[in-house]
């Protein structure tokens, strides 16, 4: 026997002797440690059992699941290699915009930013707009790089910015704010990767600093005042820039105390606001605000004066400044009431009764003192003033004088002493209106007084005190009515005289005019009596203007907004409506009423007073139409 077969022969042995004792343990009863049997021995078909719970199917399950692992495993080792591949290709941080240019501008002065876009990717950018936005304030020059897309933002279309590519857009403009404004000019590019199918963005801003502005203002005005005195303000303006400046306002921001009283050239809106419109590069112009000022003693007044325009409905300053006043007590005080009022409107015709109150409100007495009174208007009738004592008129300038010889205690005024002077003067009762220019009349009355023991603060006289009043005039509304049966607007029918039973109408016309303020809401209101019947037929037809209202009789014309002049610089307003009566017997011999009332209403523009004129009443007794006459007037 071999050495290999003896090997086999042993180790065979040993197996056999190994598997009988696995047999043995395994399938066997059990023995425990004193000798029982186990109860529960391990069958022999057990092993069979744990083998057989992986069926075949069981088995594909797990074939079919471990397939769809490593797919899924295999794609997400795709998607990885896309992403990084993408990542390669396209970083949204690598696409940048900037703004480059000056931080620091003059106001209306020309801006340049040069906006630079740079895609530092391989892929390209695809759909590129580049939008600017910048303040209402800016204006942009026009060019061929961008256009409007509101008035705060315009836009470039890229369309498409090549992987490694670059580019700038030029950007100009004017910006139009007051020194100290700090303004942003913003760049923002959205763009879709080309190998991407999401929409991506980057900016970049420059903030700049409005330092200067070409358009210069200044506002002088007293140092010192006593209350209630009068005083002027005055503003000057100027282009000091290359370019011309468009639809300037200058607009004024008084002091709490101040009454506006004129100003030339005239003001343009609520008394604080006057357009300038067109100012040429270098030129420059002048307001000079007039009125009064009151405040406590030693209160300081301020007044503050800017100068800009008006953008998308908002006032935008340029440039602004500001003055002050302090209100002192003077040794000398003077003041004025016109009809025991210091402040009214006026009309036509009105007598103007003046009343001028003087004191020494210094610690000391003053002598030789003096009070002038100047009157300046076109509507005064300077040959009804009457003084009631003394005094001397210069008609070369309009002004009253009294001295000691007419009121004697002028001569030596010791502290707190003071005195009353009174006169009148009738406005005109017809005003003089020849052109468009005659209108918004202001009569104007400055009050001072002076001696030559109190030093002045002005080198040229000594004036201590002055006060004015500007008094305002209304406009005249005028309302003519006349009535006609033969009238070539509208015919009438019916018997003349007018008979009784039988009916007859008449056309009455309304004409209206105005003298020397714009007025609004103009509306004349006609009453007609019971028994006066409107027929409808009006002048022009179809007049939309003229509404009857049949429970209260009336008829309304609706007039609106009137000029000063309407009427004398031109045709009146004018329109006509017809009526018509049927007299009953106890109205026989006699005339018939065919209007009550005729009023006619409007608003004065200017003083914002409610004006009003009379028409008065109309019978059948027409004058005014030679058809009918005074004995065509009664009823037969």
């Amino acid at each position: 026997m071999s050495l290999f077969d003896i090997k086999n022969k042993l180790y065979k042995k040993e197996l056999d002797e190994d598997i009988t004792r696995h047999e043995a343990s395994e399938f066997d009863a059990r023995i425990d440690s004193a000798g029982r049997e186990d109860e529960n021995p391990v069958r022999p078909d057990a092993w069979e059992e744990k083998k057989t719970w992986l069926t075949e199917e069981k088995k594909k399950m797990l074939k079919i699941g471990g397939i769809a692992v490593g797919i899924i495993v295999v794609i997400v080792l795709i998607l990885v290699a896309i992403y990084q591949v993408r990542k390669a290709s396209f970083n949204e941080n690598r696409v940048t915009v900037s703004v480059d240019g000056s931080t620091q501008a003059a106001s209306g002065k020309l801006l340049t930013y040069t906006i630079i876009y740079d895609n530092n990717n391989n892929a390209s950018l695809n759909g590129a707009v580049l939008r600017i936005t910048h303040p209402d304030s800016f204006k942009p020059d026009d060019s061929k790089d961008y256009h409007d897309e509101s008035p705060t933002v315009s836009v470039a279309d890229l369309n498409q910015v090549a992987g490694h590519g670059t580019g700038k857009i030029v950007f100009s403009g004017r910006e139009y704010s007051p020194q100290g404004t700090l303004m942003y000019i913003k760049a923002n590019l959205t763009y879709t990767p080309s190998d991407f199918n999401s929409q991506f963005q980057a900016a970049g801003q420059l903030g700049v600093n409005v330092v200067s502005t070409p358009v210069s203002i200044e506002v002088m005005g007293p140092q010192n005042l006593s209350s209630g005195d009068s005083l002027d303000y005055q503003i000057s303006y100027k282009n000091e820039g290359e370019s011309d400046f468009d639809n300037l306002e200058i607009k004024a921001d008084y002091p709490a105390g101040f009454t506006f009283s004129h100003s030339d050239p005239p003001v343009s809106e609520n008394n604080n606001v006057w357009y300038v419109g067109r100012l040429s590069a270098g030129a420059e112009g002048k307001i000079v605000v007039s009125g009064k000022l009151e405040g406590d003693v030693n209160q300081v007044k301020n007044i503050k004066v800017y100068v800009g325009a008006v953008n998308q409905g908002q006032f935008v300053s340029y440039n602004d400044e500001s003055t002050s006043t302090k209100i002192i007590l003077p040794p000398l005080a003077i003041g004025q009431t016109v009809n025991g009022l210091a402040n009214l409107d006026v009309n036509a015709g009105d007598t103007l009764r003046f009343e001028i109150n003087y004191k020494n409100q210094s610690v000391s007495g003053v002598t030789d003192a003096i009070v002038t009174e100047k009157l300046d208007s076109p509507v005064l009738d300077y040959s009804t003033l009457a003084t009631d004592s003394g005094g001397a008129f210069d008609q070369s300038t309009n002004t009253i004088t009294w001295k000691a010889s007419d009121y004697p205690n002028l001569a030596n005024l010791d502290p707190g002493q003071g005195g009353t002077i009174k006169f009148s003067i009738k406005v005109k009762d017809s005003i003089p209106v020849q052109s468009i220019n005659d209108k918004n009349f202001i009569i104007s009355s400055v009050a001072k007084i002076d001696s030559p023991d109190i030093q002045s603060t002005l080198a040229s006289d000594k004036v201590i005190s002055g006060n004015e009043m500007d008094l305002r005039l209304n406009s005249q509304i005028a309302l003519d009515v006349k009535g006609y049966y033969t009238d070539p607007l509208i015919s009438n029918s019916g018997p003349i005289p007018p008979t009784v039973g039988q009916t007859t109408s008449y056309t009455i016309h309304l004409k209206v005019s105005n003298v020397s303020n714009d007025v609004t809401g103009g509306q004349a209101v006609i009453t007609l009596p019971t028994g006066v019947t409107f027929t409808g037929k009006t002048y022009p037809a179809d007049n939309s203007s003229l509404t009857y209202n049949d429970r209260t009789n009336t008829v309304v014309w609706n007039i609106g907004d009137m000029k000063a002049g309407d009427g004398i610089l031109n045709p009146p307003r004018e329109t006509a409506f017809q009526i018509s009566i049927t007299p009953s017997a106890n109205q026989s011999g006699s005339a018939v009423d065919l209007l009550d009332s005729a009023v006619f209403t409007a608003k004065d523009s200017f003083t914002g007073e409610n004006l009003a004129a009379q028409g008065g009443k109309k019978t059948t007794m027409l004058t005014e139409d030679s058809t009918v006459g005074i004995n065509g007037g009664k009823v037969q």
